[in-house]
């Protein structure tokens, strides 16, 4: 021999080859419990997993065992998810259990929390991506059975509590070959319209095996990819489905999401009457204690001052006003005295009241005729008296020096 290992050597090789070994990284085992070892310290469950020819040691820590719905006992047949690993110090390879279910249900829920851990670590499940109801929503999209009870309750509700609303259905069905292409359609119909506000998506209960569509990753994801708000409304209280963890309100039942997604009339009303009374309320007090500052103002030292001087100037006032008016009335009177005057001049002046002593105008072509030299023989000429315009004809012309 070339080498000599030690043990734990040894042990530590083995272990890592049983490690490096992709098909033993997460695998499904079923078997019946035996020798279940509940630890009261540490809390780890310590097993033998085995059928009518072989078992394998197990162990399920604390971490892992406390996520599990219920508690595992001998006989019990269950399926045990996990890894293969050796534990060096007893020199046996055994399972390490993350997860364990039922037989019989365990391998659809092992599938199911798959699909769930792959949807989670996508952050589908994430708080952030949740989109708030609409508060007062007039038009709610319903996808769901056109024949089952889930849709009548959804209908009563909506009439008792915010009859104003209005439901847009989209018929699907919930169950059998064909519901995952219904339920698809039904969800994409809804949220392609431009009215809907928020999508309803309901059933109304029945078994595990009756909802499992609601766990269909194609499902999951259209619900996902809406714009609009949406509320998963199938199942009751104990059952989540996939569809409950990605809508953005999860209710238990389709009445619920009713009552979830509408307002109540009734208390809106209470709510419209009460602010009403306490609006009407704060104004009379308002109003009330503006008027009690105005009283306090009124009969403050400072404002009695105010009246004080103001009725002392009121005389200054009163004197301005008077002399104000006086000096206009002046002005004004001398105005009209030197209109008269330049009228006067004005009409002295006008050469027409020579007229009235016995002279004359002459005009030759519309023009006033001011020398004699303008003057010729055979022209035509108007003389202006005081009382006549005489048209004459020139027989002759003299030069008078």
């Amino acid at each position: 021999m070339d080498r000599t290992l030690t043990v734990t050597a040894l042990n530590n090789y083995v272990k890592s080859i049983l490690e490096e070994d992709f098909n033993l990284l997460d695998i499904a085992v079923e078997g019946e419990i035996s020798n279940f070892v509940n630890h009261y310290k540490s809390g780890h469950y310590y097993f033998a997993l085995k059928d009518d020819k072989a078992l394998i040691k197990t162990v399920m820590f604390s971490t892992y065992n406390k996520k599990l719905g219920f508690l595992p006992e001998n006989g019990m047949k269950v399926i045990v998810q996990g890894k293969v690993s050796l534990y060096e110090r007893d020199g046996t390879y055994q399972l390490y259990a993350t997860d364990m279910f039922p037989s019989g249900i365990g391998l659809k829920h092992l599938a199911l929390e798959k699909l769930k851990e792959k949807l989670n670590s996508e952050g589908l499940f994430d708080e952030k991506h949740k989109k708030k109801l609409p508060q007062y929503p007039f038009i709610v999209g319903v996808a769901t059975s056109a024949t089952g009870a889930a849709l009548q309750d959804i209908i009563s509700v909506t009439n008792r509590r915010f009859p104003c609303a209005k439901l847009v259905i989209a018929p699907c069905g919930v169950q059998g070959d064909n519901a995952k292409t219904s339920i698809i359609n039904a969800i994409n119909n809804l949220n392609s319209r431009a009215d809907v506000e928020v999508i309803i998506i309901a059933r109304g209960g029945g078994s595990k095996e009756d909802m499992w569509i609601f766990n269909d990753e194609d499902i999951a994801r259209c619900a996902f990819n809406c714009n609009k708000p949406t509320v998963s409304a199938v199942g009751h209280e104990i059952d989540w489905t996939i569809l409950d963890y990605i809508c953005d309100k999860r209710v238990a039942t389709p009445t619920a999401a009713a009552e979830v997604v509408f307002p109540d009339i009734q208390s809106l009303q209470y709510q419209i009457a009460m602010l009403d009374r306490n609006i009407y309320s704060q104004t009379i007090d308002k109003i009330s204690k503006e008027k009690s500052n105005l009283e306090i103002i009124k009969n403050s030292s400072g404002f009695n001052n105010v009246k004080v001087l103001c009725q002392k100037n009121q005389d200054k006032i009163n004197n301005y006003r008077r002399f104000i008016t006086q000096n206009i009335k002046n002005n004004i009177d001398k105005n009209i005295q030197k209109l008269n005057f330049l009228s006067d001049k004005i009409e002295n002046d006008n050469p027409l009241q020579n007229l009235k002593k016995g002279y004359s105008l002459v005009f030759k072509n519309d023009n006033a005729v001011i020398s004699t030299q303008k003057i010729n023989k055979n022209d035509k000429i108007v003389v202006r008296t005081h009382s006549q315009q005489l048209n004459c004809i020139v027989e002759s012309t003299k030069t008078i020096k």
